[in-house]
C-alpha cells in the first residue's frame, strides 16, 4: 500500500542557464536537448541542487574572469556553484551523488560538438572535484524531460518521442 506524500514538494521549471541549490523537497523540471543537467543530491542531508546549463566550460566565451550570476549557463561553473553551495552548509563533494543528463544532437547539425563537450566537461568537472556519478543518459537525437525530486534524488526521463525511465 503506498500512502500519498504527506507534503508534496513545491515545483520549479528551470530554463536554460537556470538552476538551484534546493533545501526544502522540490519537484525541478527541465527538458533538455543539446544542453545537459546535472543533478546533486546528498542523502545524508536530502539536499539537491540542479541546473541545465548551455555551452561547456565559461572559459571559451568569456573574456578573463568567471561568470557572476550567469554562472549556471556554463556547465562547469554550474557544477563547481552548486558543489560550493554544499560545501557551505557543510557537505563535502565525497557525498554528493551525481545524474547527469542531455547532450543530444536533437535540433541542428552544427550542435554536434556542444552537445558532446557539454557532457564530456561535466563528467570532467565531476571527476576533478571528487563526486561520484550515479547514472547517465547522455547523446543519442532524442530530447530529455526530466523531473528531480531534490529531497530523495530520484530522476524520472522521458525521451521526448519514445519511452522513459527512472535513474
Amino acid at each position: 500500500m503506498h500512502l500519498p506524500d504527506p507534503c508534496p514538494p513545491d515545483a520549479v521549471h528551470l530554463g536554460v542557464g537556470e538552476g538551484g541549490f534546493f533545501a526544502a523537497p522540490t519537484m525541478v523540471r527541465t527538458v533538455l536537448g543539446s544542453c545537459v543537467a546535472v543533478t546533486l543530491f546528498c542523502p545524508e542531508r536530502r539536499m539537491g541542487g540542479i541546473f541545465h546549463g548551455l555551452l561547456p566550460s565559461w572559459k571559451e566565451y568569456e573574456e578573463a574572469t568567471p561568470p557572476g550570476p550567469r554562472s549556471y549557463r556554463y556547465v562547469d561553473s554550474a557544477i563547481e556553484r552548486l558543489v560550493a553551495e554544499f560545501a557551505d552548509r557543510g557537505v563535502p563533494p565525497r557525498h554528493l551523488v551525481a545524474k547527469v543528463y542531455g547532450g543530444a544532437n536533437a535540433l541542428f547539425q552544427e550542435n554536434i560538438s556542444v552537445a558532446g563537450r557539454n557532457v564530456k566537461v561535466a563528467l570532467e568537472t565531476l571527476a576533478r572535484l571528487g563526486v561520484r556519478v550515479a547514472a547517465s543518459s547522455v547523446g543519442g537525437s532524442k530530447s530529455r524531460k526530466i523531473l528531480f525530486r531534490t529531497d530523495t534524488g530520484e530522476v524520472t526521463q522521458q525521451l521526448l518521442g519514445g519511452r522513459g525511465g527512472t535513474a
